[in-house]
């Protein structure tokens, strides 16, 4: 039989703290079968020496407990079959019986008591079977249980463990599916001016190589708002290079809500977006702001000119981003587009208010 626990998980009866319970428990068991068997005399009018009684029962439970621990080791590594249930319980029976007669021998002559003693016989070793085989039928039985019990645990330390490595293999490949969109869109920015202002796309350039540093730098999934506020001022200074004046993007940081989590580079596809698909011309306006309600992390990112429908880009941003939410917050969080009366659209990030502790 196998060891269904494993090294590292043995039961307490092989480690020094274990021993006592066990014991306590094998004198507590002698002491109430022995407490019976003297109410039963009394309760027959046949009254008699509760110390021999004592004796008897105390012996034949603390002997049985002298083979427990190669009693639950044979269990582990025996074969499953009733053949060698059999052959080890017989083992068990003739082992114990003999190791608490000579117990019983030595502990009544020990008390002054050699008149309750008795030499091994025949009859004693089969009659002393029954109880013998019932407690051997308990402890199979338990660690039986106990063995299940842990392999279920195992089972689902494993499954809750997988489902962790899924779920941060979907959050990579979502973060992987952010960084290239992002990257693409840039660098096709720089490219329409790489020969018509050279030293803008160059400034481009090296603002994008800062924000991909801090990009590839990041070791969580999560981060403070403080520093999301940072990523999207690098990424709006990007912007800024690429539209000048046309592009007006204010950031309502409130200082309070600053040590806050929110999922990393969350806010730059929607601010990008708003900018991209909100407007144009000179009527590039992105405002975004934060706010806390009952337990409540909340960021708007508004535009003015995308008008009552959501100009096609958005898909892209929004499903990344609710995705992204869905797997770190489950239902406590989500995203939603709206069109905003006389024009343009907000859309609405919701995430519990947690505070971020850096590692």
């Amino acid at each position: 039989m196998e060891n269904a626990i494993g090294a590292g998980s043995r039961p307490s009866w092989r480690r020094g703290h274990g021993v006592w319970p066990w014991f306590a428990l094998l004198v507590a068991i002698g002491v109430l079968r022995a407490t019976n068997r003297y109410l039963v005399d009394v309760a027959n009018s046949h009254p008699s020496l509760f110390a021999p009684k004592l004796i008897d029962e105390l012996t034949g439970s603390l002997s049985f407990g002298v083979f427990l621990p190669a009693l639950f080791l044979m269990l582990r590594r025996m074969p499953r079959t009733w053949l060698a249930h059999a052959g080890l319980f017989l083992a068990l029976s003739v082992a114990q019986t003999s190791v608490m007669i000579v117990f019983r021998q030595i502990v009544f002559r020990a008390a002054g008591m050699p008149e309750f003693a008795y030499l091994p016989t025949r009859w004693r070793y089969l009659m002393e079977m029954p109880t013998q085989l019932f407690f051997y039928v308990v402890i199979v039985a338990g660690v039986w249980l106990f063995d299940r019990y842990r392999e279920g645990q195992a089972r689902e330390l494993r499954a809750a463990q997988l489902e962790s490595a899924l779920s941060e293999a979907r959050l990579d490949a979502l973060r992987l599916q952010l960084n290239p969109h992002f990257l693409f869109n840039t660098l096709n920015a720089v490219s329409e001016l790489m020969y018509e202002r050279p030293r803008v796309a160059d400034e481009m350039l090296s603002r994008i190589g800062e924000l991909l540093r801090n990009t590839l730098s990041a070791s969580s999934h999560e981060h403070s708002l403080a520093e999301e506020w940072r990523l999207v001022s690098l990424y709006t200074d990007i912007q800024r290079v690429r539209f000048g004046d046309e592009l007006d993007v204010q950031v309502e940081a409130n200082p309070s809500l600053d040590d806050l989590r929110i999922p990393f580079l969350l806010l730059q596809p929607l601010v990008e977006n708003a900018i991209e698909h909100g407007g144009s011309g000179d009527g590039r306006r992105v405002r975004v702001d934060a706010s806390r309600e009952a337990g409540r992390l909340t960021v708007r990112v508004r535009d003015d000119g995308g008008g009552a429908i959501a100009r096609p880009g958005h898909g892209i941003g929004l499903g990344n981003v609710g995705a992204r939410l869905r797997h770190l917050y489950g239902e406590e969080a989500g995203v939603r587009l709206e069109p905003v009366v006389g024009g343009g659209s907000i859309v609405s990030v919701w995430l519990p208010a947690r505070r971020w502790e850096a590692a």
